[in-house]
């Protein structure tokens, strides 16, 4: 399976105290607004970090969804 970016620079979207949503195929909102306070690209994939969430478990569950930005 490939990835393809949905914008041509994922740096300039993930940016600190950025606001961002987690959502499903059908574009329903799972999570957020979720604030962003660190970032690190890593390979082809980027790690971050969010505001009040201290555990990975809690982001656990949104692997393999969609990330969005407000309009």
């Amino acid at each position: 399976m490939a990835v393809i970016p949905l914008v041509q620079d994922p740096g300039t979207v993930f940016v600190p105290k950025a606001r961002l949503y987690v959502v499903n195929d059908a574009r329903e909102v799972l999570a957020g607004p979720l604030v962003v306070t660190r970032r690190r690209s890593y390979h082809r994939e980027w790690l971050l970090g969010f505001e009040g969430i201290t555990s990975r478990a809690t982001v656990e569950s949104w692997r393999d969804q969609l990330v969005a930005v407000d309009e």
